[in-house]
This record gives structure tokens, sequence and C-alpha cells, in this order.
């Protein structure tokens, strides 16, 4: 028996008009490959930058608050750095405080009627 031909299994020369096309679309899909990568860099490094955070660590903030005397605390609240004491002093009275939380300093004073 003879082996059939296929026309499909040998590859032919293009003519210049289709090998210039070729050679534009291979140029066109390195330089696409290309912009893709360098974009998929730049969002990797923005995710990296973004969850690295400040990269100072926060120590550990120390210092000693003074309540009026008599003064009973009956709600905190924390903010960043600052801590509020809502209570009563002893003629009754209701008082909100405000301190800063690293230095330990009365920021606000204000008494609720």
């Amino acid at each position: 028996m003879t082996v059939p031909t296929d026309d499909f299994d040998e590859d032919k020369p293009l003519d210049p008009a289709m090998e210039r096309v070729r050679r534009k679309l291979a140029r066109l899909m390195v330089v696409s490959i290309g912009i893709m990568l360098v974009g998929l860099m730049a969002v990797l490094g923005a995710v990296v930058y973004k969850s690295a955070g400040s990269g100072a660590p926060r120590g550990i903030s120390e210092a000693v608050i003074d309540l009026p005397d008599g003064f009973a605390v009956n709600d905190t609240a924390v903010s960043d750095t600052r801590i509020l004491f809502f209570g009563t002093l002893p003629n009754g009275g209701d008082r909100v405080l405000v301190y800063d939380s690293q230095s330990g300093a009365l920021i606000a004073d204000h008494e609720v009627q």
C-alpha cells in the first residue's frame, strides 16, 4: 500500500506579504506580553507595599492617669491616641474626662447635666 500524503503535513513558505503580517503580529504579541508583565509587576508591588504597613513597630504606651478623687468610672472608650472615662463625682454629678494615652495628660474635662 502506498502512504497517503497530506498537503498540511509540510510547511510551505509564505508569500512575502503574509510573512510581513506574521512578523508584525509576532512583534505585537511580544509588546503586549511585555506591557502585561510590567502591569502585573506594578500591581504585585502595590499589594506588597500596602500589606507591609508603615514598617514601624508599635511599642507599648505607658502613662499614669490621675483621675479626680472620688471619681467612679461608669464607662470607658478608647480611640487611637485617646482614652475617655465617663463617671460620677462624689457630689453626684456626671463627668466626661478625655486623656492622651501616650502622655497621660488631661485633654478635656466636661460636666454632663
